[in-house]
């Protein structure tokens, strides 16, 4: 699970052609949709949209279960710093062997 503010927007709402996919609720959104948080860890900092820290042990960010979507995988591994286009190439297997005991960089 992951927890965003938007410090200029407490109202955002983010969309694009399939729909909206975050919206900010008292300047919060959380999140525990793997593709949406890259988006919003992706976004330019002028956007103002930052992702909350914690300090509790159970809201640390989790690798995905092994049976889940190579999509879920690739955003995990990206998010541990692999290269976009070489975890895009590996095989699900592959990622959850290499990125499963792996954190996110911040």
């Amino acid at each position: 699970m992951a927890t965003f503010k938007s410090t200029r927007y407490p109202h955002l709402t983010l969309q694009d052609e399939k729909g909206v996919w975050a919206q900010f609720k008292g300047g919060e959104f959380e999140t525990s949709d793997a593709s949406v948080v890259k988006r919003l860890r992706a976004l330019p900092e002028e956007e103002g949209i930052v992702e909350a820290k914690s300090s509790g042990k159970d809201s640390e960010p989790k690798a995905p279960a092994k049976s889940a979507s190579k999509d879920d995988w690739v955003a995990w591994a990206v998010s541990c710093g692999a290269d976009p286009d070489e975890a895009a190439a590996a095989t699900r297997d592959d990622l959850a062997a290499k990125y499963a005991d792996a954190s996110p960089q911040q």
